[in-house]
């Protein structure tokens, strides 16, 4: 059933659920591209007008592809674990995994939604915040279809929260589908692609509907929930990615880098921006296939455990970096520290980086992860 390579590694649990060992450093390559997209801003025009400039706020604003990464990853891992419970269990339980789920997201999510609406309604007569979306949008997990409906001009912590709610979208519907068409999973994920390609044809002029709207992203979560569903159901398609060539391997890195170099060259208009999602969502699922079957890896990810550690931090550093722009940008800007290159390009990614680690670090071992550890009781037992 499973590849036996180094690349995956299987638990000793009682669970014996599969471990995909070098998949958790790419979060942090996926939460490092988003990031990029957001901490270089300047109030000197000389800077701003400057090709370096250019490069980094409009080259690098591609940085909304680490989410559709992530989209990708999301599917691929809970239909291979969803899979294996079938295989292990004769059935899958949905309300399980929908406690798993939340107990992975809420913790965080849900703190941050306390403390931005208990301090607007402890401080709104003594400060001057942005508007806020009713609180609803956000228990709710509707925060992106609100957005394509009125807009992002809201406090920019929050706005953030919309990837959160399309996978909050993603898993009910998931849920469903696992536990009543599991024998239809292919044409599903079929399915969802091509929807997910006329939808984003119909709405080409939306960039909204484009780049919030749950539709959108199901040709990501297609892709990879594909991807698994065929590993997991066929040894012919795990043996592509487990022998792969070091050759074929570097032609497809090189061929993904070239696609992110000129992204705003070849993704700008028309067609291409209908189709651009999906094209890099299969580039991502061979990259996740390549990862987790490989025997030899051209880079095998998971050997640098510095970066798998900061793997398990990515839903805090991307929240949190959400967090540190809000609150320390407009400080940045009064306290004259966007007007040299140095401060631009070096120093305030730096503090913004540093800060947000600090947050995350402390946040996952002080809360996270001991409520993390509460989804062992949440598995089903094998069957006798």
């Amino acid at each position: 059933m499973c590849a036996s390579n180094a690349s995956m590694k299987m638990h000793t649990e009682k669970s014996s659920r599969s471990y995909f060992a070098n998949l958790d450093s790419t979060r942090f390559l996926g939460f490092f591209h988003v990031f990029l997209a957001h901490c270089f801003f300047t109030t000197n025009a000389k800077i701003s007008d400057s090709a370096e400039f250019h490069f980094v706020s409009v080259s690098l604003k591609a940085g909304f592809l680490g989410l559709d990464y992530f989209f990708v990853l999301s599917a691929f891992l809970l239909t291979w674990l969803a899979l294996e419970e079938w295989k292990k269990t004769g059935t899958f339980h949905p309300g399980l995994f929908l406690i798993r789920r939340g107990i992975r997201l809420w913790p965080l999510y849900f703190l941050l939604l306390f403390v931005v609406y208990g301090g607007h309604a402890l401080l709104e007569n003594q400060l001057s915040l942005e508007s806020l979306p009713p609180l609803k949008v956000f228990l709710l997990f509707i925060s992106n279809l609100y957005i394509v409906e009125y807009g992002q001009n809201f406090l920019f912590l929050l706005v953030f929260f919309w990837s959160i709610a399309v996978e909050e979208q993603f898993y009910l519907f998931w849920a469903f589908v696992l536990r009543f068409l599991k024998k239809h999973l292919v044409r599903i994920c079929l399915l969802m692609m091509l929807s997910s390609l006329v939808f984003r044809a119909v709405y080409l002029n939306s960039n909204d509907h484009l780049a919030f709207h749950t539709m959108s992203m199901l040709g990501n979560f297609g892709t990879g929930a594909l991807a698994a569903t065929l590993a997991f159901r066929s040894s012919k398609f795990r043996g592509l990615f487990e022998n792969m060539s070091r050759l074929n391997a570097l032609l497809f890195y090189l061929l993904l880098l070239l696609l992110l170099i000129y992204y705003f060259d070849w993704f700008n208009a028309g067609w291409p921006v209908v189709i651009e999602k999906q094209v890099f969502s299969l580039f991502f699922a061979v990259f996740i296939l390549e990862q987790s079957f490989s025997k030899r890896p051209l880079i095998p990810m998971g050997s640098f455990p510095q970066l798998s550690y900061l793997g398990q931090l990515s839903l805090g550093l991307y929240c949190y970096h959400g967090l540190v722009l809000t609150l320390l940008v407009p400080s940045m800007k009064r306290w004259g520290l966007a007007e040299t290159p140095f401060q631009v390009f070096v120093l305030n990614p730096t503090l913004i980086f540093l800060l947000t680690l600090l947050l995350a670090v402390g946040s996952y071992e002080v809360m996270e992860k001991k409520i993390h550890a509460l989804r062992r009781y949440f598995y089903p037992a094998k069957k006798p």
